[in-house]
């Protein structure tokens, strides 16, 4: 059997040296052991890695360096090769264990040479710790096997797919959610989720995120594999490989068909409960409207009576001053005719329709329903309705049915003031909308009260429902708006809403 010769150094002089320099300042161990495993050579890196000193190992045999079962197998190993020329690691190299003195192990690479020496085999060993990058390979796969375990957790479906829409991974919520299985799914087109029409959206996620922008709970409809569509809402993100590229994307996505179903069961309850409340007030307003017709009725009753005495004479001036009396008599019953048109249309059950409403035009009307049964409680009204507002998109019965409730709410606080003055005003937004202010000058709302003002159900009115507020509060929110009340500076309290201009309305 013919060995490989080792590299032959230079005769020089200082060849020797050089030798000596560059086993003793290599980075990795260097060990030179005989072909009965004896250690000829052992640097300082190897000190290092083994903590024995060159004196305890020099002359020993290597395998006292081995673990088990390195260390047992190591001389038949060498017999092995002697006598069959069949290398297992010689001339290859090979992640292995070695043991340090205080008989801890660590992962090494052992890369091994043969060759000969002045007529004698020798084999060189260069070591390499693989401590750190093992430890960050462990932490790596912890840290992946986490993610892993997050995905798979989660009750969001995780999907990612490739720049050319082929899905390449899914969770199990993921398979829950749309009816297919991880192999049914993986490998096919993400457009097989997609209703018509939706298609387009994947494009224009991935040109939002490369124009940095964000992709997060955007609501759409996805299909699941019986083809019955859902409600979702989507988080997109991109996925980058080592160099940077982009290579694919990432949906989060989440199941909100139940929440979509309870948010349309909530506007049918609240256009129940909105229609309840009008009852309630209409019912509050019967006596009123009562008080109220009863002096136009009264006053058609005296013009007619007038009218019909005046008729009984020739007299050309008697008989027009009995048609002046028969036209104030009509002009009465159109005053009677325009109260029952607005108590008709507030109460009236109807679905929401918005039209281009003049909000001053609204609130004069709310006016005339929210103080009926008012007018002998000496409480001075002041309008101050502000010209050349921009109309606005509204359901005119909702607007009026806040004005009403804010308006009736003023008066009656104010029962028991000494001062009695309700200020209902309109005024422009920077033309991209209006606001509406109701101010009475009552006792004001106890703090307490006024936490939770808006809330179903709390009122500081011994015999209040507590449910005015709340739903003025979701109609005005409803129109794009928001109600809040604030301590009026002269005693008693303000409310005031803004509204959208029409033109400004999507």
């Amino acid at each position: 059997m013919t060995e490989p010769a080792a590299p032959a150094l230079s005769e020089s002089p200082g060849a020797d040296t050089l030798l000596e320099t560059l086993i003793a300042t290599a980075a990795d161990g260097i060990m030179v052991i005989d072909d009965r495993g004896t250690v000829q050579v052992y640097n300082g890196a190897c000190e290092r890695l083994f903590h024995y000193r060159p004196d305890e190992v020099v002359g020993q045999n290597v395998k006292m360096l081995m673990p088990s079962p390195y260390r047992e197998g190591h001389d038949q190993y060498l017999d092995h090769y002697k006598k069959t020329g069949d290398a297992r690691i010689i001339g290859i190299g090979r992640e292995v264990s070695g043991q340090r003195k205080d008989g801890s192990t660590f992962p090494l690479y052992l890369s091994v040479g043969a060759g000969m020496w002045h007529g004698k085999r020798i084999f060189v060993g260069i070591v390499h710790d693989l401590s750190v990058l093992k430890r960050e390979q462990a932490a790596r796969e912890e840290q992946t096997n986490l993610l892993v375990s997050i995905v798979e957790s989660s009750n969001d479906a995780i999907i990612s797919r490739t720049l050319d829409g082929f899905v390449t991974s899914m969770n199990s919520a993921a398979e829950a959610m749309f009816g297919y299985t991880k192999a049914e799914l993986i490998g096919r087109p993400i457009s097989i989720l997609f209703p018509p029409g939706k298609l387009a959206e994947e494009e224009a996620f991935l040109t939002t995120l490369r124009d940095g922008q964000k992709v997060e709970h955007y609501e759409t409809t996805r299909l699941r594999k019986d083809r019955t569509q859902i409600d979702v809402s989507l988080t997109v993100s991109l996925i980058y490989d080592a160099a940077g590229n982009i290579i694919g994307a990432s949906k989060t996505v989440r199941d909100i068909t139940e929440r979509k179903l309870a948010e349309a069961r909530l506007r049918t309850l609240q256009g129940e409960l909105s229609h309840i409340a009008r009852l309630t007030e209409m019912g509050q307003l019967s006596a009123a409207l009562a008080h109220e017709l009863n002096q136009p009725l009264t006053a058609i009753l005296n013009y007619m009576n007038v009218a019909k005495r005046l008729l009984a004479s020739t007299d050309v001036p008697t008989v027009a001053k009995a048609n002046d009396a028969i036209a104030k008599a009509g002009q009465q019953a159109l005053r009677a005719g325009q109260i029952i048109r607005r108590l008709r249309d507030f109460v009236e059950k109807r679905d929401t329709k918005r039209t281009i409403e003049d909000i001053n035009k609204v609130a004069e009307d709310a006016i005339a329903l929210g103080l009926l049964g008012h007018a002998s409680a000496n409480i001075k009204v002041r309008a101050e309705f502000a010209h050349n507002l921009p109309p606005i998109m509204a359901d005119k019965v909702q607007i009026q049915q806040v004005i009403i409730n804010l308006l009736r709410n003023a008066a009656e606080a104010m029962a028991d003031s000494p001062k009695r003055e309700l200020t209902i005003s309109t005024s422009g937004i920077d033309d991209s909308g209006v606001e509406i202010t109701v101010a009475d000058t009552g006792p004001g709302i106890p703090e307490a009260v006024a936490a939770r003002l808006f809330e179903p159900f709390v009122t500081s009115k011994p015999n209040g429902m507590g449910i005015g507020l709340a739903i003025s509060y979701s109609i005005v929110e409803a129109h794009g708006g928001r109600l809040r009340m604030t301590p009026n500076k002269g005693g008693g309290t303000v409310f005031r809403f803004h509204l959208p201009a029409a033109q400004t309305m999507e």
